[in-house]
């Protein structure tokens, strides 16, 4: 009988405080810290990577064109052949192009590439028995003289290493590009050949043309972009530079130097251009221009457009020296988009 009462106690206990432990079991569990799962981590990961082109990079650390870097005098070599330790070698090229190493001797190296001296270096150690399958590494360390020089119209000027093949866009880019001043005119002299000049448009659409291969020791000289005047009776005289992204005809180029005076006489401007490296004189009536009824014509480099005071007689030869000089002497201003 009193087993039985102990049991009753037990089981009325148990149903009373059941649901708390019960309660407080699942609040502990749900305090717990949550556990990311591996593909939760790896998604987590992947998304504080860097986004594909979210860098920037250095023109000259990425390479453009599929031409391998020749070999030259002066360069450092760092030749490895491996499980062979005594044969790996950092050689610099002599003057002459040549470079010495155990077992194989004097190489001729001027010239050829990385890719191509490890094979011949292989060869010659298969050949003489030396090593039976030598797993030949040659690496560029140092360049000496690959050097490009950028001159002109560009932010940065100076010398910069060709430490891969390159093309024009990419050593005017790395040289802070173009300044407001630059033309589409850019001239190279190539390193090999001082007497060889290219020139190249960057408005040509070929861009084997407009974008030519840049070799050690060439020089880019940058041109500056084409000036226009308008002279003589108008308010702001002077020379204006061509962007290089638009044309400049007449009317525009007289609204940049603020109109004609009062006194001007411009049924009477004249064109001063030069053709076939002479100088021409054509007239050009401005009255007949603004009203459409005589066409605005598009101006080139060094056009002078001369508007006359209405006392002014005609220029003559001496008239067509001065204007030209007082040209030389104008202030130069820069077309503001």
């Amino acid at each position: 009988m009193e087993m039985m009462k102990r049991r009753c106690v037990v089981v009325a206990f148990y149903v009373m405080w059941a649901p708390v432990l019960s309660f407080s079991q699942t609040r502990e569990t749900n305090s717990s810290p949550m556990r990311v799962e591996p593909s939760q981590e790896t998604k987590v990961d992947a998304d504080l990577q860097p986004h594909e082109g979210s860098v920037t990079k250095d023109p000259l650390l990425t390479s453009i064109t599929a031409a391998k870097m020749a070999i030259g005098p002066g360069d450092l070599l760092a030749i490895t052949v491996f499980d062979t330790p005594e044969l790996s070698e950092r050689v610099r090229v002599d003057s002459e192009g040549r470079i010495t190493l155990p077992l194989v001797g004097e190489l001729m190296v001027q010239g050829t590439t990385a890719n191509a001296l490890e094979k011949v270096i292989r060869s010659k150690l298969m050949n003489g028995s030396f090593v039976k399958d030598p797993q030949v590494s040659v690496f560029i360390a140092e360049y000496a003289g690959q050097m490009a020089y950028v001159t002109g119209e560009v932010s940065r000027p100076g010398a910069y290493p060709l430490l891969r093949s390159h093309r024009l866009l990419d050593l005017i880019s790395v040289a802070g590009g173009l300044t407001s001043r630059a033309g589409n005119t850019v001239n190279i002299v190539r390193g090999d050949d001082p007497a060889q000049h290219v020139q190249v448009d960057l408005t040509e659409k070929d861009a084997s043309r407009s974008n030519p291969e840049i070799l050690p020791g060439d020089s880019i000289s940058v041109a500056q972009t084409g000036i226009v005047y308008v002279l003589g009776d108008v308010n702001r005289p002077g020379g204006f530079m061509l962007d290089r992204r638009t044309t400049l005809s007449v009317v525009q180029a007289v609204a940049l130097a603020e109109g004609t005076k009062a006194s001007a006489s411009p049924s009477k401007a004249v064109l001063i251009r030069t053709v076939d490296g002479k100088r021409q004189q054509i007239p050009l009536n401005l009255k007949m221009v603004l009203k459409s009824q005589s066409p605005d014509l598009l101006l080139a480099a060094g056009d002078i457009v001369y508007v006359p005071g209405s006392l002014t007689r005609g220029m003559g030869r001496t008239g067509l020296e001065v204007i030209e000089s007082s040209a030389g002497l104008a202030a130069v201003y820069a077309i503001r988009p």
